[in-house]
């Protein structure tokens, strides 16, 4: 289980004559990353800088990355990858975009800048739960399908030689108590 993001999200302030929008986003892997920030750099074309950072678990895999983008070193991207990484969340890409307001902040001041305006996005964080791939004997799909049903468990199934189950719960310990006919698939 862990934190993220439904979608698109953002929020924005003013910190001494600067403006800045943080916008948040669900990912789940680099290439949703990198489509992503190509639109923000589109739609803020005229921004000064696009600070960012990302975080997500590719297939067991953990990936991260930030980039200041021409702020001094360590004084947004870094702060932004902070607080992803303590605020427990994962496949989130966060991005502050910042049009300069005339009055230097110093590196103090964009650090705490850059962090107030991400940490404003936390409204928005939801709980994702863990995803599980399940086996079932065609015998036991329509049994298996009216239990996930009974459960209010949401679940994608495909059919071959056996009912296939792909599944977002919390843990998959208390399924598999209950239901004795089904097995994790690798």
């Amino acid at each position: 289980m862990y934190k993220t993001f439904e979608g698109n999200v953002n929020s924005e302030q003013v910190i001494k004559k600067s403006r800045f929008i943080a916008l948040g986003n669900y990912v789940s892997n680099e290439a949703q990353v990198i489509d992503w920030l190509k639109e923000i750099k589109a739609q803020f074309y005229d921004a000064k800088h696009i600070a960012y950072a990302y975080r997500l678990n590719d297939n067991g895999q953990i990936y991260q990355k930030c980039s200041d983008d021409g702020e001094p070193s360590g004084t947004a991207g870094k702060p932004i990858l902070n607080l992803i990484i303590n605020d427990e969340l994962m496949n989130v890409v966060i991005a502050v975009v910042r049009y300069f307001g005339g009055i230097k902040l110093g590196a103090s001041g964009l650090i705490r800048a850059y962090i107030g305006s991400a940490k404003l996005l936390n409204k928005f964080y939801i709980t994702k739960l863990n995803q599980y791939k399940v086996v079932c004997e065609i015998e036991n799909a329509d049994k298996f399908i009216k239990y996930l049903n009974n459960k209010k468990i949401h679940y994608s199934k495909s059919f071959e030689d056996k009912l296939y189950v792909t599944m977002s719960v919390e843990n998959i310990d208390e399924i598999l108590k209950e239901v004795n006919y089904i097995y994790l698939k690798q």
